[in-house]
């Protein structure tokens, strides 16, 4: 598989970031999706900040399956920190790469693509004056990809944990998805 840089146009995100994994006949067997967070940059701390509260400010008309993600999403915050702001402090940096997604298809599972995906973003980041990365994972098999990779799980939320104003339980576990877990990694010079 080639690994390739494309445009997504999601998330505020700078095409050089986020990127795809394709087979020989061209079909996306995996991709990654992330962006740069400078502490300089007021547009995107305003950005970051107001979006979630502009959304929730609206999702009812959206209906009810939105008005229960922005409740989960809210409960999510408030329980794993996936906020990178106040990491450039703790950190002493000025940029850090957020990850928001890793998927690799099935039929290339345990392939290395992942893999491959997760260095090349570091080393663009790198290029970028990054000092480090951080992201949430909510499978067992992407945790065990970044330990591998030297990122520290810093929070772990169970889903179970996650429940709405009745007690139900906002997201079912599966045999591999159990938990949010927060990781970083700060880059060696």
């Amino acid at each position: 598989a080639v690994v390739s840089t494309q445009s997504t146009g999601m998330w505020n995100i700078k095409p050089e970031y986020s990127m795809m994994a394709v087979d020989k006949d061209g079909e996306i067997v995996g991709v990654l999706i992330a962006k740069v967070v400078d502490r300089r940059s007021w547009y995107g701390w305003l950005f970051d900040g107001l979006m979630p509260y502009l959304v929730s400010k609206v999702s009812w008309m959206y209906g009810e399956a939105m008005d229960r993600f922005v409740k989960l999403n809210r409960l999510c915050e408030s329980k794993v920190d996936y906020d990178p702001w106040p990491l450039f402090d703790r950190l002493n940096c000025d940029r850090i790469l957020v990850s928001a997604a890793l998927s690799t298809s099935k039929r290339f599972l345990r392939s290395g693509i992942g893999t491959k995906l997760v260095l090349r973003s570091e080393e663009l980041a790198k290029e970028k004056g990054c000092k480090a990365t951080m992201l949430v994972t909510t499978g067992m098999y992407s945790e065990r990809l970044f330990k591998k990779l030297g990122y520290t799980a810093e929070q772990e939320v169970y889903y179970s944990d996650l429940k709405d104003d009745n007690g139900n339980v906002y997201l079912n576990e599966t045999d591999v998805l159990k938990k949010f877990t927060k990781f970083v990694k700060v880059f060696n010079e």
